[in-house]
């Protein structure tokens, strides 16, 4: 065998290797990555689940303590305790939409998959070098 075919040989064999272990990568990764999609659509119903049943919930109350303040404070004044009440339920409205704003701009979708992507990317470059 000559020096170029043992070469060619070499070369063919490192090559053979370096896509086993990239698709070997690529199959675990994905894997990963549908484990994490379906826990991230089961988090995500649960969540849609509980904040719809939990607004439900705080419109009745709502309504209810703003029914009851007006009614306690009717003889006083029939539009203030109403103003009042609206600039509450304003104030906690505000709370809780900055709140969730803040939760979505932190939110990480698939962070141990592009972890785990971006290890794999920097193990191939040290290979490569």
């Amino acid at each position: 065998m000559s020096e170029s075919e043992r070469l060619i040989s070499g070369l063919a064999g490192s090559s053979r290797k370096l896509v086993q272990h990239g698709l070997a990568a690529g199959e675990n990764r994905l894997e990963l990555f549908v484990v994490e999609l379906q826990e991230e659509r089961e988090q995500t119903f649960q969540a849609l689940g509980l904040l719809l049943s939990l607004t439900a919930v705080m419109v009745l109350f709502g309504f209810a303590v703003t029914m009851a303040v007006v009614v306690v404070f009717w003889d006083l004044s029939r539009i203030w305790p109403v103003c009042i009440m609206a600039l509450l339920w304003a104030a906690v409205g505000t709370v809780v939409w900055r709140r969730l704003r803040h939760q979505l701009q932190t939110w990480q979708t698939f962070p141990e998959t592009l972890k785990q992507l971006h290890r794999d990317v920097e193990s191939l470059t040290n290979r490569l070098r």
